[in-house]
């Protein structure tokens, strides 16, 4: 078992054991205290801008979790924590569980820079390599055992969910946390895996994950 590896899976636990007793938000709430995220976010958590993360549909834990850590500063971003400084920890959970309950809708996929159609299955075969079964290689793990086969994800360990998400956003998160611009994975679990990929890599698993389409279920309000 690779050092890599290792690392990956303690940090999995730690994820764990940090995400074992999740506050519970009221998503009607949730609603009403939305307003300041509609621009960038959209009405339902379904942006327009390939740049701004699609919220629909991610785990109340991660969302809540994201809040904190603007305010906190572990996550820069000028506006975002502007935003974030006037959010109670409680409405941040309120807020999550009001994403949590939105259907995401499929994002829109910009691979225009690859001219010729074998260029792209090229690059989403080598996203759906890594992303089942990760590089041994590199010690990578593979994407879907902490995100799901279906870009799920794991809601119960709040961890975000891949599926239709912008693959501009994730390639820049992912690029992100190779260069140490976001540094607030727990276990410094996202960094360790990304810090072996190439940007070939991350692009092709970027845009490999937009593609998935989550399990929908149904959801009460």
């Amino acid at each position: 078992m690779s050092f890599n590896y290792q690392h990956w899976l303690i940090g999995l636990m730690c994820l764990t054991l940090n995400f074992s007793a999740n506050a519970q938000g009221d998503a009607e709430i949730g609603k009403s205290k939305t307003m300041a995220c509609m621009g960038c976010h959209g009405p339902t958590g379904n942006s327009f801008v390939p740049n701004f993360p699609a919220l629909a549909g991610q785990p109340a834990s991660y969302i809540a979790k994201q809040i904190q850590d603007f305010k906190e500063a572990s996550r820069q971003n000028t506006t975002m924590t502007g935003i974030a400084l006037s959010i109670s920890e409680t409405d941040a959970h309120h807020i999550g569980a009001f994403y949590e309950f939105q259907v995401k809708t499929p994002a829109m996929k910009n691979i225009a820079h690859l001219k010729t159609d074998a260029q792209k299955t090229a690059l989403l075969t080598l996203g759906k390599k890594l992303y089942d079964h990760g590089n041994a290689d590199t010690g990578q793990a593979a994407c879907f055992v902490c995100h799901g086969s279906n870009g799920d994800a794991l809601v119960d360990l709040g961890v975000p969910v891949l599926a239709n998400q912008h693959p501009q956003y994730l390639i820049n998160t992912l690029k992100d946390f190779k260069n140490r611009k976001r540094t607030n994975d727990d276990e410094r679990v996202m960094r360790r895996i990304v810090d072996t990929m190439t940007d070939e890599q991350i692009e092709a698993v970027s845009y490999y994950s937009s593609y998935l389409v989550p399990t929908l279920e149904e959801k009460k309000q």
